[in-house]
């Protein structure tokens, strides 16, 4: 790239890393608390004999900062 920039990003929008980088990154929130609850459930409800199979496929959004150009 020209003029000495550069791109990045992260992938699970650690604040503590993704915003006192220099440039701030672009990352990924994976919405964690939420996936884990999801997980818990699904993991719980196998254990009760039903189980829910397949991908389940859980929201996600990007958090725009200065390392996009």
């Amino acid at each position: 790239m020209s003029g000495g920039r550069s791109a990045g990003g992260g992938y699970d929008n650690w604040e503590v890393l993704s915003t006192e980088t220099r440039p701030p990154l672009t990352t990924v929130d994976m919405n964690l608390e939420v996936l884990g609850r999801t997980a818990a459930q699904h993991l719980f409800a196998a254990m009760d004999g039903r189980a829910t199979p397949g991908v389940h496929r859980m929201p996600c959004r990007l958090t725009i900062r200065e390392s996009t150009l």
